[in-house]
């Protein structure tokens, strides 16, 4: 793999963009009709690099999530649970038995 990167010149932590741009400029360099050679292997360079599984981040690796709670919800939400809660000893005894 890296005489791939060699035959294209770029590193090896190269963007597929750069990639791209790197086959590009090396087909302009060695055209098919006067260096047929040089032109497949830029090719099966440029094909392998394409094709070749990119490096993922780790899965489990997640960036923190960054959230704003809004003050007046919290309140409005925190109403209702506490008259949803208010129960009498009475209103407990009829729903029990």
């Amino acid at each position: 793999m890296p005489d791939h990167y060699d035959r294209l010149g770029v590193s090896a932590g190269a963007t597929p963009a750069e990639l791209k741009a790197a086959y590009h400029a090396k087909l302009r360099e060695f055209p098919a009709h006067s260096h047929p050679q040089e032109f497949k292997a830029i090719r099966s360079a440029y094909e392998a690099l394409r094709k070749a599984p990119q490096p993922q981040g780790d899965f489990f690796d997640l960036p923190p999530i960054q959230v704003e709670l809004d003050e007046t919800l919290i309140t409005q939400m925190e109403q209702r649970a506490r008259s949803a809660a208010d129960v009498t000893l009475e209103d407990l005894i009829l729903l029990t038995f």
